[in-house]
């Protein structure tokens, strides 16, 4: 791809000139120069110096746009012609929400090891990020889980294996245990913990927790690891919003989860890979991992 937009996305996704020659590992000099080159080819000042750093113009976030898309159809075009000409990938990287990287990729990867020796694995579980743009950019190959919509863009395979829905997870001898169905509505004495951002349940257990008119977010603790959020359930005076599909895990920390009395938003999840990729035999294999297990989530 053109260098002089590789730099200037690079400078636009760090908004830092420094940030940007590190990941490029180039010189101050050669960024700047390839900048200056570009404005001068488009007419136009694509940044402004302030004291935080790089910040896009009005041009600039206009030619952002375009520029990402144009990254995005370079990485589809080399990645549809590499399928005819190599056999697979040299590092697969892959996205995992918890009810995926808690149930089955330890699984998944030991069955690509054996098939693809040679293959490089790599696993993000953080998912408090835009994911789509993480999987166009080429970031993650593959994602697992459940990405919003609105952050996805054209050229993205997608197949949903499971439906998502919240419980609450409590101690095993709080009362609330005891029962089928937790009325969150009950909870409002409890502390909550959110181990990953997830806008919709958030939502429902504002509105059953909280005053109409409350404004700020009843979570008193967000950690990204679900191990923290269940140790700090039982220290005790916390509930915390997790997947029904992770009652295994919640039950092997000696606590209980439970389905909300009204029930929490399903949402799908599944598998989203680049329609490019989708020659890739390791991409493949990953498909046809969850068509062809019999998996419990």
């Amino acid at each position: 791809m053109d260098k002089n937009l590789t730099a200037f996305l690079a400078v636009a996704r760090h908004q830092s000139l420094t940030a940007a020659c590190g990941e490029l590992a180039l010189t101050q000099p050669s960024v700047t120069k390839r900048i200056a080159n570009l404005e001068h080819q488009v007419g136009a000042a694509l940044f402004e110096r302030d004291r935080r750093g790089m910040k896009l113009t009005a041009a600039g976030k206009v030619f952002l746009k375009r520029a990402e898309r144009i990254q995005h159809e370079y990485r589809q075009c080399i990645e549809e012609v590499s399928t005819i000409s190599t056999a697979g990938l040299p590092v697969l990287k892959v996205g995992a929400g918890p009810v995926f990287h808690l149930n089955c990729v330890a699984q998944l990867f030991a069955r690509l090891n054996a098939r693809f020796p040679a293959l490089k694995l790599e696993v993000r579980t953080d998912t408090g990020h835009d994911l789509g743009k993480a999987l166009q950019t080429g970031e993650i190959d593959v994602y697992l889980g459940i990405i919003p919509p609105e952050q996805l863009m054209d050229g993205v395979h997608i197949r949903f294996v499971t439906s998502v829905e919240h419980g609450i997870v409590v101690r095993a001898d709080d009362p609330h245990a005891r029962k089928e169905h937790i009325d969150p509505a009950q909870l409002s004495g409890y502390r909550w913990v959110s181990f990953v951002v997830d806008p919709k349940t958030e939502k429902r257990i504002q509105e059953y927790c909280a005053p109409e008119d409350a404004l700020e977010s009843i979570i008193n603790i967000r950690t990204t690891s679900f191990a923290t959020g269940l140790q700090l359930v039982k220290e005790g005076g916390f509930v915390m919003s997790a997947p029904l599909q992770l009652a295994n895990r919640v039950e092997s920390e000696g606590l209980t989860i439970r389905p909300t009395l009204h029930g929490m938003p399903r949402r799908d999840a599944g598998i989203y890979v680049r329609e490019s990729s989708l020659g890739f035999n390791a991409i493949r294999a990953v498909l046809d991992y969850f068509e062809t297990e019999d998996l419990t989530f």
